[in-house]
């Protein structure tokens, strides 16, 4: 198990709580060595006859399988994962944290919808420039909230939104060769999109001019499937109403950024989806339910289809 020492404690585990979860399993049977490590550069060392890699931080798969030639599958904590693939060998598998972040991450799309659907971007610019401008606009209900990304974020989204009169969140599914047709009438677009090679730039300035006059944007998913600057320049010309984005393509954002300054812009530091109360002992569900299977021979909860990317 590899810890990231530069990260919050509430992300690190030690190896007497693994210890502890897997001894939970009614199968287990004391043959499962737990080692952990919070020093990277001591990873090959440590790595040594691991079978099974638990990544709590960003590393190189293909460093840790020559360390230990043993290595045969690798969990990972977060769900995008396109910075281990292109560093993945062939023999290895990888699972990531799909589905941790669903209620989080459902709620502040809920959140998000809310905002943007009652102005609450333009209200924010509005104070900074000192403008009393009223608005009394109608509910979210019969609005068209278009999803990219039906993931364990997009589903649990779904019923918050209908619950609300939200038009069109699953009533049609659709590729992403139909997403021409359906921007047009889309109100708020929300992205929980992770990033491969068919979603990287997959939302450019052609189709956000595509979209209404005054629609929203709201972006958890990865950033780079969006083109921020088309989506900046759409903010301060009035074209879209507002924009929730929580991920960026450098983070921290540099304070020379031009997104600090867009008007109806709500900037959030990546911290939509993870709840830090509870993340990885989520985590650790799917990792102890996955020792079950890998032990079992059977297929893995969460395996990456590295063609796919995800």
């Amino acid at each position: 198990m590899e810890n990231d020492p530069d990260g919050p404690p509430a992300m690190r585990v030690t190896a007497a709580k693994l210890q502890a979860r897997l001894g939970q399993l009614p199968e287990f049977d004391g043959g499962v060595d737990v080692t952990t490590n919070d020093i990277p550069a001591l990873m090959a060392a440590r790595i040594a006859g691991a079978n099974v890699l638990l990544a709590c931080r960003k590393l190189n798969i293909r460093e840790a399988k020559a360390a230990s030639e043993a290595l045969a599958w690798t969990q990972v904590i977060t769900a995008g994962v396109e910075t281990y693939l292109p560093d993945l060998p062939a023999d290895v598998k990888l699972t990531n944290a799909s589905g941790v972040h669903a209620e989080k991450g459902a709620e502040f799309i809920l959140t998000s919808v809310l905002m943007l659907n009652y102005r609450i971007p333009q209200f924010v610019a509005d104070k900074d420039d000192r403008r009393w401008r009223p608005s009394f606009g109608g509910t979210v209900e019969g609005k068209v909230v278009t999803l990219l990304g039906v993931g364990g974020i997009g589903r649990a989204a779904v019923p918050l939104l209908l619950a609300r009169g939200v038009t069109a969140p699953v009533s049609e599914c659709l590729s992403v060769a139909d997403l021409d047709m359906v921007l047009p009438r889309t109100d708020i677009l929300v992205s929980t999109l992770p990033l491969t090679a068919e979603t990287a730039g997959l939302v450019d300035r052609r189709r956000l001019a595509a979209l209404p006059s005054g629609a929203g944007i709201v972006v958890v998913g990865r950033a780079g499937v969006f083109d921020y600057a088309a989506l900046s320049d759409g903010l301060r010309s009035g074209d879209l109403g507002g924009a929730v984005l929580d991920v960026f393509t450098e983070e921290p954002l540099p304070p020379d950024s031009a997104l600090w300054t867009c008007p109806r812009l709500v900037i959030t530091p990546h911290c939509s989806l993870d709840d830090h109360t509870s993340y990885i002992d989520r985590c650790l569900d799917v990792f102890c339910d996955n020792v079950s299977r890998f032990r079992a021979g059977v297929r893995l909860l969460n395996l990456v289809d590295p063609a796919r990317g995800y």
